[in-house]
């Protein structure tokens, strides 16, 4: 873990610093911290309210990235991981306190990694994945685990090795606790869905996404895991709306795409703007896709910073070369350009 600590300090880019009522809502979390702190960190004990004061930071932290976006939070998430790291190392504590150290250590190490990648640091955000999963390990987290294996899938698909992510959620689901939640499972089977839809076996993903949004109707509020809680219907109509796509059903998938950036967080709405705008690009509505576009512009211009966000906007950008020559394809190109490459 201090290896890991280190190593991500080196995959700098273009880091903003956070400001405002942002900041104020860091710090809040830390007002109640106890003066303990440095001492732990000097062998001295670790308490549980030391660690409660941690998880709410965390907490606290997730939040703000679905607002921001990661490349805003990213070093204080280092900061995070860092404090963790050095508590594990030179602390003293229960095995109790022991076990949500390392449980703690995976939550942020995958936060971590997920502001990486949002951040465009793609193997930067890998390494916190492989981190997270050995302290997943470690605190008996299977069902973290599993998760942890599934969100390493997106990275490696979007590098090109789809079918390493097909072997990566196959895994995660063959190995993943047999007592795991409804809710937790229709999350696996969707990751699963997108796997075998990016690898080409639509058939497949269609069972697949068929089985996650069976499990999401059986799922109850009450066995949401805490890690998990960002998960709804807005990420279950985005992934449908990518496999509807993918397999030539445009109408379907221009419907579900518009109905989850409707309940989607801002930065998440920034992302799948892009997606939509293809949809309906490739429904022959050029005007409706360039509505989506500039309005996943317009919120990296103002609210969210995420790469991931722009580099998809640059990737319908170019798809828009058969109208080169529209004065509303202008413009928006005019207006993507002019945004900062850590957007």
């Amino acid at each position: 873990m201090a290896d890991l600590v280190g190593s991500g300090r080196l995959d700098r880019r273009g880091f903003l610093t956070i400001t405002g009522a942002a900041l104020t809502g860091l710090a809040a979390s830390w007002v109640e911290a106890p003066s303990g702190f440095t001492s732990a960190l000097n062998g001295d004990r670790v308490t549980d309210k030391m660690v409660s004061t941690i998880e709410q930071r965390i907490s606290t932290l997730r939040t703000l990235d679905d607002q921001l976006g990661g490349a805003l939070l990213l070093e204080q998430a280092r900061g995070d991981l860092a404090l963790i790291t050095g508590l594990l190392s030179a602390g003293r504590y229960t095995d109790q306190i022991r076990v949500r150290l390392y449980a703690l250590a995976a939550r942020i190490s995958h936060l971590t990694g997920w502001m990486a990648y949002d951040a465009g640091l793609r193997s930067a955000g890998q390494r916190y994945y492989v981190g997270a999963l050995r302290s997943a390990r470690t605190a008996g987290d299977d069902a973290f685990g599993a998760f942890i294996l599934a969100e390493m899938g997106v990275h490696v698909s979007e590098g090109g090795r789809t079918a390493e992510r097909v072997a990566l959620i196959s895994t995660a689901l063959d190995n993943a606790p047999r007592t795991l939640s409804p809710y937790t499972q229709s999350f696996l089977y969707l990751h699963k869905a997108e796997a075998l839809s990016r690898d080409g076996d639509h058939r497949k993903a269609g069972t697949a996404l068929n089985r996650a949004v069976s499990l999401w109707d059986r799922h109850t509020a009450e066995e949401n895991p805490d890690w998990l809680d960002w998960f709804g219907e807005a990420q279950l109509k985005s992934t449908e709306g990518k496999v509807l796509l993918r397999s030539g059903q445009v109408d379907r998938a221009t419907s579900s795409l518009e109905a989850s950036i409707e309940k989607a967080a801002p930065r998440d709405k920034a992302v799948r703007s892009s997606r939509l705008a293809e949809a309906r690009l490739a429904g022959g509505d050029l005007d409706g896709a360039l509505d989506a576009a500039n309005y996943g512009a317009g919120l990296l211009e103002d609210k969210v910073s995420s790469v991931r966000a722009l580099d998809r906007l640059k990737e319908f950008s170019a798809q828009l070369e058969p109208h080169k020559s529209v004065p509303a394809t202008r413009e928006f190109r005019e207006r993507l350009q002019a945004l900062p490459v850590t957007a």
